[in-house]
Parts: C-alpha cells; structure tokens; sequence
C-alpha cells in the first residue's frame, strides 16, 4: 500500500482520490479544534468555506446550532466560538451541532471530501487515527491544509510524525517521495512538537494576534482517543 503527503490540498488533484483514504491536517488549529470538539462530546460539526454559508446553515438548523471558527486567527464577529481547542469543552458543546468555517482547513476537508474515507488527524489524536488506518487496507494520503496555498512545517511535521507511526503499524507500507520528506521534517523536531508550531507561520500569526496559548494545546501528543471522520458532509465521531 502506498503512503503519501499532500503539501497542500491542490496537489490533491493528481490523485484518484476515490481510492485513497485521507487523513486531513491542520494542526494549528482547525483539525485539533474538530478533534477536541468531538471529544467534548458534539454531535456533528458541519464544515463550510465562507461566513455567509456558515449563517446560512446555523440558521436553517435553528438556535440550538452554534457558529465556530475564524478569520485571521480571531472570533468571527457574532459566532459563538472560535478556532481555540480550550473553548470547545463538553459544557459548550455537548450535544450540540456547530456550524464551522476556518481559512484553511475546511476548505482542506472539502478537497479532501471525495475520498474513499476522510478521517480528521491532529497531534491531540494521532495514535487513535493510526490505530483506525492500520486495521483497514488501502492507499493512504495525510492532506495538508498548509497557509495561504502554501506548505507550513507544523502540518508537514504532523504529517510526517502519522507517516513514522503509519511505517511501524503496517508492514509493507511504502513511502513515497512526498512522505519521506515529510517524515524527515518530523525527525528534527522530535520531542519537539511545541516548537514545531512556534516555528511555522501559523504558529507565528497566533502569536501575533494573542493567541498564542493554543499552540500548548495542539501540541499534546495522543490527549485525545476520538476519530472524527467527514461523512456526507458532515465531522462525525468513528465508533
């Protein structure tokens, strides 16, 4: 079986995705948000790409619907919740269906939605993710939501540290190209993750704007045991 690292969702476009499993990344912070979301307990986060949509969604479903995300790292004016793991805790979220748009990665898990199966991966449930892939067969790609179209080194890292584990769980998997290189970003920052987020752009603009204490929260490695999986649309936990 083949394992392979998309840089970013675009290069997504060479492959026929049908028949891969992916595992959608962005580690800081939408698919650790997702992540802890689950864990707290959400019934479904409904992934959009634009504000309007998001609004157009929560409003159809009713007021028991809540609006989470962010634009330039921030709140969005009049949603209930950010991209910030800590404010997603089961006595928020519990029960609840959110209505969720981020600038990079819902729109990766769009690209990624035509796969075979689209799980949501993260420092926080890596090993849960891993042990999930390692009991099905078939090609795997772990989708990179990167920054502004471009590579971030706290997603390949992530991707690389999946792809280490991926090689220990199962035997005969082979790397390609894409996924050494991310596995040889991962190895310079072993033990390291923190700093991983610190050093990459995405890290960089969370600190700009003051949130720079979510980086702590999406470097805990396996905190959580939650796979959520985009199904029909839909963030959903694996049972």
């Amino acid at each position: 079986m083949r394992l392979h690292v998309a840089l970013t969702p675009a290069e997504l476009k060479s492959l026929d995705l049908p028949q891969w499993r992916a595992v959608v990344i962005d580690v800081t912070r939408a698919t650790s948000t997702i992540s802890q979301a689950i864990a707290s307990g959400a019934e479904r986060i409904i992934p959009v790409a634009s504000i309007a949509e998001a609004r157009r969604v929560q409003r159809s479903l009713g007021e028991g619907a809540l609006l989470g995300g962010e634009r330039g790292g921030l709140r969005i004016p009049g949603f209930h919740l950010g991209n910030s793991p800590r404010d997603y805790t089961a006595k928020v979220v519990k029960g609840k269906t959110i209505v969720f748009t981020t600038t990079n990665g819902t729109r990766a898990l769009k690209a990624a939605a035509t796969a075979g199966e689209t799980l949501i991966g993260a420092f926080l449930n890596q090993g849960a993710a891993v042990r999930r892939l390692a009991r099905a067969r078939g090609d795997i790609v772990l989708v990179c939501a990167g920054r502004e179209g471009e590579p971030v080194p706290d997603d390949t890292a992530c991707a690389g540290a999946f792809v280490e584990r991926l090689l220990e769980a199962i035997g005969d998997a082979a790397p390609t190209e894409e996924a050494a290189q991310a596995l040889a970003l991962s190895e310079r920052y072993r033990g390291r993750i923190a700093a991983a987020l610190r050093e990459s752009p995405s890290g960089k603009a969370l600190i700009a704007v003051g949130l720079g204490r979510d980086l702590a929260d999406c470097a805990k490695l396996d905190a959580l045991k939650v796979v959520p999986a985009l199904v029909r649309g839909e963030v959903v936990r694996l049972r």
